[in-house]
């Protein structure tokens, strides 16, 4: 019996590992084809008559002054589609695909990606930060690195996270090394994986009020 149960543990582990590595690919897929989309689209004269050619997404900046770092604008770009269309209704409900957001602090430059899957939930954020300290290495001399966070999901969970990083003063000569890779991401990517993972909900709520203000119908 405890034989039986140890193939079938693993045969279910080998199902879960497959059905994961499916996962994200398709998400990657999906990441791909988005991406494609948008630079086939931003080099063109978009007609408003053609729905082939015209790029639907909402676009916000947002400008303020920040003490002790200056000026800082934030420009989010939210992309969407049309649900369908049962009824036949001339204006189809919308959902959000994608958004990305670029934004600075003094004169860094940070950037972000937020894939969603049609019933809303997150599928994949990626992040790009120019400077960071990882807080929890303890070292005296710890030194600002360049970060790069890449985080799969599944249903709205962690599927996968895969994490680079490089040293500030090399970012013009040094590739990003992988820092992890796995499920449950511990410390500080914890915790970054947690703000993302909240950037990401508050981006599809102001989606959704942005919709409901400029789409009434």
């Amino acid at each position: 019996m405890g034989k039986r149960l140890f193939i079938t543990l693993c045969l279910i582990a080998c199902i879960q590992c497959g059905w994961a590595q499916n996962t994200v690919e398709s998400i990657r897929k999906r990441y791909a084809d988005i991406k494609e989309l948008i630079r086939e689209k931003t080099g063109e004269e978009e007609s408003y008559t053609d729905g082939a050619t015209f790029t639907q997404c909402y676009k916000v900046e947002a400008a303020h002054w920040l003490p002790a770092t200056g000026g800082h604008k934030e420009n989010i770009t939210f992309y969407f589609d049309e649900k369908e269309n049962e009824n036949d209704e001339v204006y189809a409900s919308h959902f959000l695909t994608f958004v990305t957001t670029k934004y600075n602090y003094a004169v860094r430059e940070y950037y972000e990606e937020y894939l969603y899957d049609p019933d809303g939930k997150i599928a994949f954020i990626y992040a790009y930060l120019p400077y960071e300290y990882i807080e929890d290495t303890g070292s005296p001399n710890d030194v600002p690195v360049q970060l790069e966070y890449r985080f799969y999901f599944n249903n709205g969970k962690l599927l996968h996270a895969l994490i680079k990083k490089r040293p500030l003063e090399d970012n013009t000569t040094t590739a990003f090394q992988v820092a992890y890779e796995g499920k449950k991401p511990n410390g500080w990517y914890d915790r970054e994986l947690i703000r993302y993972m909240h950037n990401a909900e508050k981006y599809s709520k102001l989606f959704d009020a942005l919709d409901q203000t400029t789409y009434e119908y």
